[in-house]
């Protein structure tokens, strides 16, 4: 992992974002670590906003307590079921 100061990302940013493709780097202000600059691609990027939007989290959420609320199975519940009729089958 390498370190950097804040003033060597102002004046090597493309550097550094190339350099991020092969690992971390570790920025820092005034001696201490400040941020962690680490490469990502597209796809990483539409998963963390994904995962990390409040709005489409609740919506999620929303849908699913829906979903139950009108009858639907949990995911272990339909496991459950799935596994119990398989059994019977082979049984």
């Amino acid at each position: 992992m390498r370190f950097a100061g804040v003033k060597e990302l102002k004046q090597k940013t493309m550097d550094l974002l190339r350099e991020s493709e092969k690992g971390d780097i570790v920025i820092t202000a005034y001696g201490k670590p400040a941020a962690i600059l680490h490469y990502v691609t597209q796809e990483d990027v539409e998963d963390y906003l994904i995962e990390n939007d409040p709005g489409f989290r609740s919506k999620i959420e929303e849908a699913y307590a829906e979903y139950l609320k009108l009858g639907g199975l949990a995911a272990d519940d339909l496991l459950r079921k799935l596994e119990k009729g398989h059994a019977e089958k082979t049984v």
